[in-house]
């Protein structure tokens, strides 16, 4: 299995930047997991569109599937041209009406719900979406294969579902929305030392941040590292080996 960040940003984007969306790729299968503001452009700089597989989105918060209706308009455009589009598996949680008559015009995408804790096999991976702490309905995705373990936490407050998706995982993509020392605390998402927190309670090999925040990154890492050393922050459009 192999992962490249195509958006790390949280709803603070840097300059240039893009928010979360990552590229999963096993036994030539690609699989893009989330599809935030942006990060559209930097998948097309890797590949077309065609090439995907499979999208599993975490929830629905728009920062996570703006570019999916991006990628709908492009893949309907060619349809309209006479192109053969064949419709893409959508991994979700249920979808609001009107996001579901949003994304299900002319067969884009082939739908496939997801409601509390599940397992499947997809591509020969066994995949498992766990319930995580969320405003919203939300899956932590854990992908295991030949004995590697990959943990995607998507958006994430201290819980014990992601307590349970990042056991023992090989490499492990964790949200870090913002650091310790600021005067406020969200039970929905993560700071850089709870990041470091879960990666020890729970064994993890190597911690990769994401979801980050537009300043303080520098400092957000070294919380993190001070309690798990082995963490890195995520690079657009840089790979990473499980």
């Amino acid at each position: 299995m192999k992962v490249t960040v195509l958006g790390n940003s949280s709803t603070t984007v840097t300059a240039g930047g893009a928010c979360s969306s990552y590229l999963l790729e096993s036994d030539g299968k690609k699989i893009l997991l989330d599809a935030g503001n942006g990060s559209i452009f930097n998948l097309k700089k890797i590949l077309s569109l065609d090439k995907i597989d499979a999208i599993v989105l975490t929830h629905h918060h728009f920062d996570h599937i703006s570019d999916l209706f991006l990628f709908r308009y492009e893949r309907e455009a060619l349809k309209y041209m006479g192109q053969e589009v064949k419709a893409i598996s959508l991994y979700t949680p249920k979808m609001e009406p009107w996001l579901l008559e949003k994304l299900e015009k002319n067969h884009i995408f082939e739908f496939y719900y997801v409601e509390e804790e599940k397992t499947l096999e997809i591509f020969g991976m066994k995949v498992s979406f766990i319930p995580v702490e969320h405003l919203i309905e939300t899956y932590a995705l854990r992908f295991e294969k030949d004995g590697k373990v990959f943990t995607y936490s998507a958006d994430t407050g201290m819980c014990e579902g992601i307590l349970k998706a990042a056991e023992d995982a090989d490499l492990f993509l964790c949200e870090a929305t913002y650091v310790s020392k600021e005067p406020y605390r969200m039970k929905h998402h993560l700071h850089g030392k709870e990041a470091g927190e879960i990666a020890k309670t729970s064994r993890v090999k190597k911690l990769l941040l994401t979801h980050l925040p537009e300043k303080e990154v520098d400092l957000l890492l070294s919380e993190a590292k001070e309690i798990h050393e082995d963490t890195e922050i995520s690079e657009i459009l840089r790979s990473y080996g499980i």
